[in-house]
């Protein structure tokens, strides 16, 4: 099977994305086992738990990973 060739820049922004994704969730896993601010009693005392759990997980992801990429873009000189 033919292996997709991704351009560099995309490569690029796609794997600071990831770290920072997983960044994100590593954030949220600390901030629902540490129940900072009671967010994992609000989310536990709400009817809809399951959904706001991944609300709050992929909302985490999304600001890591696109703030990764930012910060990665930012650093770029111009021999990059």
């Amino acid at each position: 099977m033919p292996r997709l060739k991704v351009p560099r820049l995309i490569h690029f922004l796609l794997s600071r994305f990831v770290d920072g994704a997983v960044l994100g969730l590593a954030v949220g896993l600390a901030i629902l086992w540490s129940d900072l601010g009671e967010v994992a009693r609000l989310l536990a005392a709400s009817k809809h738990d399951a959904v706001l759990t991944a609300l709050f997980f992929g909302h985490t992801a999304l600001l890591f990973g696109t703030f990764g990429m930012c910060v990665a873009v930012m650093n770029l000189t111009d021999r990059d």
